[in-house]
């Protein structure tokens, strides 16, 4: 009996541990062709272009997606829970003068932020406010200095469902699992 017991709280200990991790894919896609690229490296584009970023996590989790341009403004483009299983699609964003660079930061957490939930609503009330847009920009610093700290394993790179029939295009997707809290940027020139 105490061999049945010790066994069900290993199992249960395991399955609770597993239920902590948050897994969760994200996929860049460039252009009104939605060609797939990595996000490991600086991704070069045109003014003008538009591109899509498609995120579907394993569990239930808090995203937030931002994006900071080159003329020093963040926006919030994304700010709600999602579902496991769910993807969701930031559609259709276009790169607007002036060229430079654009930083998209997707923070995933298994936890509410609601420091950065403040912060965000902070600034949507008054967008055009130097103070709320540089107390954003510090936060989102700071999560990443936290994330950073946990010792955020390296994303993975997984096949995204395969190519179409003679076509040699591969599909990019970046895998992350292993630890509570994730701010990855994605780092655009134009």
């Amino acid at each position: 009996m105490k061999k049945i017991a010790a066994v069900l709280i290993f199992v249960f200990s395991a399955i609770c541990l597993q239920a902590q991790d948050l897994s969760w894919n994200i996929m860049f896609l460039k252009g009104r062709g939605r060609e797939s690229v990595s996000i490991s490296q600086i991704i070069r584009m045109e003014t003008g272009e538009v591109f899509q970023i498609a995120i579907t996590p394993d569990s239930n989790a808090f995203c937030y997606v931002m994006a900071y341009d080159s003329g020093r403004n963040i926006y919030t483009l994304h700010n709600a829970p999602l579902t496991a299983g769910n993807e969701i699609l930031i559609n259709q964003l276009q790169l607007t003068p002036p060229s430079g660079t654009e930083t998209i930061y997707v923070i995933m957490s298994l936890e509410r932020l609601t420091r950065l939930e403040s912060l965000i609503q902070a600034h949507q009330a008054n967008p055009n406010s130097r103070q709320h847009t540089d107390s954003l920009r510090r936060e989102i610093v700071s999560l990443q200095n936290t994330a950073s700290r946990l010792g955020e394993p390296i994303s993975s790179f997984i096949p995204g469902g395969g190519t179409a029939r003679g076509s040699s295009t591969i599909e990019h997707v970046n895998r992350f699992s292993g630890v509570g809290l994730y701010v990855r940027t994605i780092t655009i020139r134009h």
